[in-house]
């Protein structure tokens, strides 16, 4: 069960979502730094400033390859807005506006949505990156080794019990 978490995690992180047109249009919604690769903990590159327009380049999970002033680099989608586009928001709706859920029409804004079954189908394993997740495991006795250092109590949690949805 561990195993088929850890590659639908894996998958997630690798298989890009479908890719951006091409110079598709948007504005930085507030200040940060290009990122020179797709996580949060990447080295900065340069600066953008609020509502500095920039030319998507690609799309990756939930983060966006970016030109502006030309410098690229990559920025989390939801800090990009959209300038209109075919398929997409309507002009100055932020990225995940697109993101629809169900005949409700209520916006998802807790998760990035995107792997379609092509996208799934297509999928390919980093086994190299499935074997480095496999390293970050931790036994049992030293986990409560650790958790006894830190002084943090060790706490049971019953299942919630099986009642109507709602």
């Amino acid at each position: 069960m561990r195993v088929r978490a850890a590659l639908l995690w894996v998958v997630a992180l690798i298989v890009p979502l479908a890719g951006a047109e091409a110079g598709e249009k948007g504005l930085i919604i507030r200040p940060g730094d290009l990122m020179e690769q797709p996580f949060i903990d990447a080295a900065k590159g340069s600066p953008v400033a609020a509502n500095q327009p920039v030319t998507i380049v690609e799309r990756r999970a939930g983060w966006m390859r970016v030109e502006a002033n030309g410098h690229g680099g990559w920025v989390r989608m939801l800090n990009v807005r959209l300038e209109g586009s075919a398929g997409g928001p309507a002009p100055g709706k932020p990225a995940f506006a697109a993101l629809r859920t169900g005949s409700s029409g209520k916006t998802v804004a807790t998760g990035i949505k995107g792997l379609g079954e092509e996208d799934i189908r297509q999928a390919s394993p980093n086994y190299e990156q499935l074997d480095a997740l496999g390293t970050l495991a931790v036994d049992a006795t030293e986990s409560r080794d650790n958790a006894a250092k830190n002084q943090l109590k060790e706490t049971t949690v019953a299942y919630l019990k099986k009642g109507r949805g709602r």
